[in-house]
């Protein structure tokens, strides 16, 4: 009888024995197998950058439809030099400053803000330049011209009097014109504060002026110099005319002709000045 008892006390302890191993032998298992799981959790980590469908040309701005989202897993990122997911600017103010062809790349550092250095450069077409013009703004409309936009300058001269200060009143009307001075010129900027609408500027005596930047050949610089210095100037968006417009006191005022009649005593000094 003692001897069954003893054998079955050994075996208990035999089981118990085995089942402590079996149970370390787990729970070490567990512990190894946990950071595998981790490490294979971070590396499935996915990365997106963008790939352009067409050709993306320097100094224009990146729209959606240019670009195709790409998302691939981190190490293959990698390959490609990406670290990280790559965020585009699709303002239209910002521009590409580089040229890129369809199916490469594009990164944040191919496009310039309007606040980083360069932005300028970006926006003048090649072989142009830029000019700030003043003009008076009595006869323009909130919010009709815009920066990008084609504009045509009427120009309105005298030969007897500078009419480039808006303050002027004509007193001679002889040889008063208005013509054509430039057609289709860009719109860059239009006023410093306000890039968007135009919002004529009133000054305390009631007059309005108004200063854009234009886009012009190098060539025209000095017909705009002296017709902002001679004539006064207006803008209006560009048009398509049957022929250059002009006019003159004559088309407005019935029955002008401009000449000064010399009677009697008149006439003789007149006579007396040519001999």
């Amino acid at each position: 009888m003692n001897s069954k008892v003893i054998f079955i006390v050994a075996f208990l302890a035999v089981v118990s024995g085995i089942y402590g191993v079996v149970d370390i032998l787990f729970l070490t298992t567990e512990k190894v197998d946990v950071p595998a799981q981790v490490a294979a959790v971070k590396e499935e980590r996915y990365v997106t950058f963008w790939r352009a469908k067409q050709s993306l040309i320097k100094g224009e701005s990146l729209v959606v439809s240019m670009v195709q989202r790409e998302q691939v897993l981190l190490s293959e990122a990698l390959a490609l030099g990406i670290k990280q997911d790559v965020t585009l600017d699709f303002q239209p103010s910002t521009l590409m400053n580089t040229q890129v062809n369809a199916g490469e790349l594009v990164f944040v550092e191919y496009q310039t803000g309007k606040e980083q250095a360069g932005y300028l450069d970006l926006l003048i077409i090649d072989g142009m330049t830029l000019y700030p013009l003043t003009i008076s703004s009595k006869n323009l409309i909130s919010g009709y011209i815009k920066p990008g936009d084609s504009i045509d300058i009427l120009a309105i001269s005298s030969p007897n009097m500078n009419l480039s200060n808006t303050t002027n009143e004509l007193e001679i009307f002889a040889g008063v014109t208005a013509s054509l001075l430039l057609e289709k010129v860009r719109v860059m900027s239009v006023n410093k504060n306000d890039s968007d609408i135009i919002n004529p500027r009133m000054s305390s005596d009631g007059n309005s002026e108004l200063t854009i930047v234009i886009e012009v050949k190098p060539d025209d610089l000095g017909r705009l110099a002296l017709a902002q210095r001679t004539m006064y100037l207006e803008i209006v968006r560009s048009q398509t005319y049957l022929q250059p417009p002009y006019a003159d006191v004559s088309d407005i005022i019935p029955n002008y002709n401009g000449v000064v009649e010399l009677r009697g005593q008149d006439n003789s000094s007149f006579e007396g000045m040519l001999k």
